[in-house]
């Protein structure tokens, strides 16, 4: 299936979310759709897969001009989508929900025929509320199969897959694009871009900024900007002064994954990172190390303030917290800029100002210039793309003058230009001192840092340290 999307327009009453956007889909291709949070790559798929429609433009399949009015009207047309957040009913089990899905009674063993060749290791008799995020989001995806789509659309869909079930993801969009079929990708990560790959577009404020026709290209380029990003960036050194360190640190929260056992070291000016998924307790670990969710946590926490003094905490009184860490100067800066740095309900001034005394204007514009951001401080934080909030909340974290950084997944939703200039921030910080530690490092320059670890299945490894470390 050929798509053509010719001068494609979406105008919401304060804002254009999309302007005059042409693109080719080209059948037998995985193309990759990437751009900051905000760009309007969702909206896009969500034009194309009928559940939202344009304000003005064409869309052609096989060079016939389509319409569509409903996502009903797009299914009928061969063009089926999973979303980043599918709905599926939680009481029913995976084989329901398809069916659900589907509208209509199908055979069971054409959905064993496609749940053996696309997700082996779903149960479709596990209800899915206690099915992880892997497996729901096979389950999803099985409704989109089961309709035998001539073109899939897949929002975000390696958010909650490890490195393992990725690369057999890709392997099998493959196998499914060599039938003439069309595959539409939307990913933050540049890296899986040009890994799997065979176009790679990049939207930017709702405009086509760049168009990559082969992954070689692509491939090529983003070697050129991962280089950049580190390019000229050199850590001062190692340091044996310690900042914070978690020692056999354990959370069991209601509706997490556990951490099991975690030990991670921060030092003052270096840089420390920890990978990890979703699944494998990630967002448990953030929540720990933020004190934002310690009722259920086990563990050591040492913390050395800049002037020397040292604290040990034991994470069952409850002492270490969120405002622990910010008396002793600490910026925090977590994967959910929308609702826990910020919230939409909030003007801009309101939110730029939260630690600040006295409402300054000039402050916040100064900020605002500093971030690059085109907004107004008496403006809601509701006009404001998902990348565009993070690069505000973390100006305002940095105008602290923090002796301790905490990032939780920082380049996910930036270009890539806010993305090389934060990591040229994060160097600066720890050059000048600070402790620094990134919490979910997707495309962050792990060869900048002084200390790697991994989370897996709820336990910390040390995969990487440079020498010197204690």
């Amino acid at each position: 299936m050929n798509i053509g999307l010719e001068n494609i327009c979406k105008s919401y009453k304060l804002k254009t979310v999309l302007q005059d956007v042409s693109l080719n889909f080209q059948s037998g291709k995985i193309h990759a759709l990437l751009g900051e949070n905000g760009a309007g790559k969702t909206t896009l798929a969500k034009i194309l897969s009928g559940s939202i429609q344009m304000t003005k433009g064409k869309i052609f399949i096989d060079d016939h001009e389509v319409t569509f009015k409903s996502e009903a009207d797009a299914i009928k047309a061969g063009i089926s989508i999973v979303q980043q957040r599918p709905l599926l009913a939680s009481s029913l089990n995976a084989w329901e929900n398809v069916q659900l899905a589907e509208g209509k009674k199908i055979h069971r063993e054409k959905l064993e025929e496609l749940q053996k060749l696309w997700a082996p290791s779903l149960n479709l008799n596990t209800k899915i509320r206690d099915l992880g995020g892997n497996h729901r989001f096979y389950a999803a995806l099985l409704s989109a199969l089961i309709k035998d789509p001539s073109c899939l659309i897949l929002d975000e869909p390696s958010a909650f897959l490890d490195s393992k079930e990725r690369d057999f993801l890709y392997s099998k969009l493959k196998e499914f694009c060599a039938n003439g079929r069309t595959v539409i990708v939307i990913t933050h990560s540049m890296a899986e871009a040009a890994k799997h790959a065979d176009t790679v577009r990049i939207l930017k404020d709702g405009v086509l900024w760049r168009d990559y026709q082969s992954a070689k290209e692509f491939s090529e380029q983003y070697e050129k900007e991962s280089s950049r990003q580190s390019e000229n960036l050199v850590l001062e050194g190692n340091s044996s002064r310690a900042c914070l360190s978690f020692i056999h640190a354990s959370s069991h929260p209601q509706n997490k994954s556990a951490l099991l056992d975690a030990s991670i070291k921060v030092n003052y000016a270096e840089i420390t990172a920890v990978l990890g998924l979703k699944e494998a307790a990630i967002d448990t670990l953030e929540n720990l190390i933020c004190g934002i969710e310690t009722e259920k946590a086990k563990g050591t926490v040492e913390f050395t303030s800049s002037d020397g003094n040292t604290q040990i905490l034991d994470l069952q009184r409850k002492k270490y917290s969120t405002a622990f860490l910010r008396k002793h100067n600490a910026a925090i800066i977590p994967s959910d800029k929308t609702f826990r740095a910020a919230n939409p309900g909030l003007t801009v001034a309101e939110m730029l100002s939260t630690y600040q005394k006295k409402f300054s204007r000039d402050f916040c514009l100064s900020l605002i210039n500093e971030a690059k951001v085109n907004i107004q401080p008496e403006e809601s934080c509701s006009n404001l793309s998902g990348g565009m909030l993070q690069r505000l909340i973390v100006a305002r974290e940095l105008s602290t003058n923090p002796k301790l950084v905490i990032l939780c997944n920082p380049l996910h939703g930036l270009d890539v230009e806010s993305q090389a200039e934060l990591v040229k921030k994060t160097v600066r910080l720890a050059n000048d001192g600070a402790a620094v530690l990134i919490v979910g490092a997707q495309d962050f320059p792990l060869t900048i840092c002084n200390r790697v670890y991994s989370l897996e299945q709820g336990y910390t490894h040390l995969s990487f340290s440079k020498e010197g470390d204690n």
